[in-house]
């Protein structure tokens, strides 16, 4: 009745008052959550696709507070069409401070860890960026520190965090150096966590994180509001049966919100090959649902008190932590990542968890249970990434 998971904790079969009583970690971990309790809707679109401009301004109008658009350096079009109230952020592939749209994100880190080009100079132009910030007397979030990397690769929670704090550290290292203030990094930050299937522990995961982002920025003696976008991961989606992937959707927009998320997005249920309208409609009205007919935007940190959650969350807090301490012993994420050793640490969950699913000991509706050989499988597009590369779960199982 005991079981152990990947991140090493073993579950009970019951919890009681005496697992959380006069507990330091798990009063600090309820004291970090966020006190609002709204979050952002968001979607995620493609500036190169044809009818981007009516795609983003559709979503917009029906339901998103906020559009995230990539592959586009025309932001004026999209500005132009945006709806009164709402906001569109740009990812840059290219940091120019001459032609910046007023809301925008980079990571030029993340570039670096998949070999993307130009990411060392991006990383170098950093500096012009924060100058350029710290002229506006309301900068804005737009460093993105983009954890959902590493669940992609297949990290288990434990590393997704660990790798995420040794993320923010690198930012925080190059910019002091570069003269800035703790405190100009930390309240740019905005940073992101991939959601996959294992739904109390994603719950666990969220507000563990709050509580270690809070411990970081005491080691650098600021604090700011920190923001954080939770999104389903694509990782955990079928390429084939791809409506199987609502219910996964689903709970893992659930984990987000109950995880404290201060964004959620989630892929259309056909995403990994090309998402189409009813798969965007439904990734909008996902997180509608949950607000408006299941009530989860009336209650604040709605696990507070959740004997089993509170606990887990603790273990992953103080695993976490240890894990980020021996990276940051190794010289920083970095450097941890040129050794070969990042990529071998996620290479070894990533084929315990296949493993697992490929002997059924795990249970992925659609592929390994209950599957449809009727089913339409998609054509993945496979993203590959150089040093750590994006991987779809269901399709490797199939290889």
């Amino acid at each position: 009745m005991v079981w152990k998971d990947e991140n090493g904790i073993e579950h009970q079969p019951i919890y009681a008052s005496e697992n959380t009583a006069n507990n330091d970690l798990i009063r600090a971990i309820q004291a970090a959550q966020k006190k609002s309790t709204h979050w952002g809707n968001v979607q995620l679109y493609d500036g190169s696709d044809e009818n981007a401009v009516e795609k983003v301004t559709e979503g917009l109008k029906n339901g998103i507070d906020f559009a995230f658009v990539k592959n586009t350096t025309n932001f004026k079009p999209f500005i132009q069409a945006r709806p009164k109230g709402k906001k569109i952020y740009f990812f840059l592939n290219e940091i120019d401070t001459s032609l910046l749209p007023k809301r925008f994100l980079v990571d030029p880190i993340k570039d670096l860890l998949k070999h993307k080009p130009g990411a060392e100079k991006n990383l170098a132009a950093l500096k012009s960026l924060f100058q350029e910030r710290l002229n506006d007397l309301k900068p804005d979030h737009f460093l993105m520190v983009d954890g959902s990397l590493y669940k992609e690769a297949g990290a288990t929670i434990v590393q997704e965090l660990a790798f995420t704090l040794s993320h923010a550290v690198e930012y925080f290292d190059k910019m002091t150096n570069e003269g800035f203030t703790a405190d100009a990094i930390a309240r740019s930050f905005i940073f992101k966590m991939g959601y996959g299937n294992s739904y109390f522990s994603e719950i666990a995961k969220g507000r563990a994180f709050h509580y270690l982002v809070d411990q970081l920025y005491l080691q650098y003696k600021t604090k700011h509001r920190i923001v954080i976008w939770g999104e389903a991961s694509n990782y955990y989606q079928a390429h084939k049966d791809a409506h199987t992937n609502l219910l996964r959707l689903s709970s893992q927009t659930m984990s987000a919100v109950l995880g404290n998320c201060n964004l959620v997005s989630l892929p259309a249920f056909d995403a990994l090959e090309k998402a189409s309208s009813l798969g965007m409609r439904m990734s909008r009205n996902i997180p509608l649902i949950l607000k408006e007919e299941s009530s989860f935007e009336h209650v604040r940190d709605a696990s507070n008190g959740s004997f089993y959650i509170e606990n887990l969350s603790a273990e992953l807090a103080t695993k976490a932590w240890e894990l980020f301490r021996k990276v940051e012993k190794k010289g920083g994420l970095l450097a941890y990542f040129e050794s070969g050793k990042l990529k071998e640490k996620l290479d070894r969950s990533h084929f315990n968890r296949l493993g697992k699913y490929n002997s059924k000991e795990r249970t992925f509706l659609g592929v390994n249970k209950f599957e449809n050989p009727n089913a339409k499988e998609l054509q993945v597009n496979q993203r590959h990434a150089g040093g750590i590369a994006a991987r779809v779960l269901s399709k490797e199982m199939n290889a």
